[in-house]
């Protein structure tokens, strides 16, 4: 047996770990999925399930599996997958093609009209995807493939088959949310086909009336629930942690480079606040003494009008002074006239 291709999903938490591989035999390809730890056999087990559940429920052709103790067994399918399409269409900018494909991914997605529901809450969702109440009474699939991403499809004759089919549930999930998952999928790996046709644009072309954000949520709760269970984390997280405290000395001496140009930067920094400090308190010292400046003219004005008010007042009695004594004299005058006549 020849490998020829190797993958570890060692994200998640154990029971979910798995490894993942194409191996050439007589001339015949395969691929093994197998359980990373003990804690894995029943998550690879339930494939067998997926298969029947889907073949129940879709009407998309389904990859054999062969299931032995903690490992199962895939033909390896040859032909075009629909992320290829997606990426044809895309690198083309076919708006028209792009439209095309996502009404028949819908359509995978959905699967047969008997699969089609209303979803009623029951908290069978909170484990997986988190609080799904805030769609009560939408569409919704009595079974869902969460796995039909368009890499996950390919199509032999033009026929679609699912060649992974590792999260299958069977109880009602809102359409909405897988429609999210395995379209935003694409979006994810292949950002420059926001250039093309928006994410929003798709969503809204097939009909997902959800708010995005809402739907986000239920992805996040997915991932949550695949790589944590809450008290222990996924074992990529340890191993990079134990990678991380594993350093050359080339990598030691570059971080010391790194460190010391950061140590740089922030004494600049520093130097400009002070910079900025000082300029500060010289303001504000100007500040200060054009303050006291202005208390002493306001003082002094004060002062001013005092005395032109006391000075006013002296005026004006020296003239009332003058005026009276001025009409004595001519009154006794006019008297003195009068008396000399008779």
């Amino acid at each position: 047996m020849k490998l020829r291709y190797v993958k570890f999903s060692d994200e998640r938490r154990k029971e979910f770990c798995i490894k993942t591989t194409i191996a050439e035999d007589n001339g015949n390809l395969k691929v093994y999925k197998s359980a990373i730890f003990e804690e894995g056999a029943e998550h690879i087990r339930a494939i067998a399930g997926n298969a029947e559940l889907l073949r129940k429920y879709y009407d998309t052709d389904v990859c054999n599996v062969v299931i032995s103790k903690d490992k199962a067994e895939f033909d390896y399918i040859k032909g075009e997958s629909m992320e290829k399409r997606y990426i044809d269409a895309m690198k083309s900018k076919d708006i028209e093609a792009i439209k095309r494909l996502l009404v028949i991914h819908k359509d995978i997605i959905l699967g047969k009209k008997e699969n089609e529901t209303v979803f009623s809450y029951d908290g069978k969702t909170d484990e997986v995807f988190g609080d799904c109440s805030i769609f009560e009474g939408m569409p919704a699939l009595k079974c869902c493939n969460y796995d039909a991403i368009a890499g996950n499809i390919i199509f032999v004759d033009d026929k679609p088959l699912f060649i992974d089919y590792e999260w299958v549930f069977e109880y009602p999930v809102p359409a909405d949310v897988v429609l999210y998952h395995c379209i935003h999928n694409f979006y994810e790996h292949y950002p420059e086909m926001e250039e093309v046709f928006s994410f929003d644009a798709a969503m809204d072309y097939i009909g997902v009336k959800s708010d995005i954000e809402n739907l986000n949520k239920t992805y996040l709760s997915f991932f949550d629930y695949v790589t944590s269970d809450g008290v222990t984390e996924g074992f990529a997280l340890m191993k990079a942690i134990c990678l991380k405290n594993t350093k050359t000395v080339q990598e030691l001496s570059y971080e010391n480079l790194v460190n010391m140009c950061e140590c740089d930067r922030l004494q600049g920094v520093i130097s400009d606040i002070n910079r900025q400090l000082l300029n500060k308190m010289e303001v504000e010292m100007q500040l200060e003494a054009l303050k006291q400046c202005n208390d002493n003219m306001s003082r002094r004005n004060v002062e001013l009008e005092q005395k032109i008010l006391e000075y006013e007042e002296e005026f004006q009695k020296s003239i009332f002074y003058v005026i009276a004594k001025k009409t004595y004299r001519k009154l006794r005058a006019a008297g003195r006239v009068i008396c000399r006549k008779g």
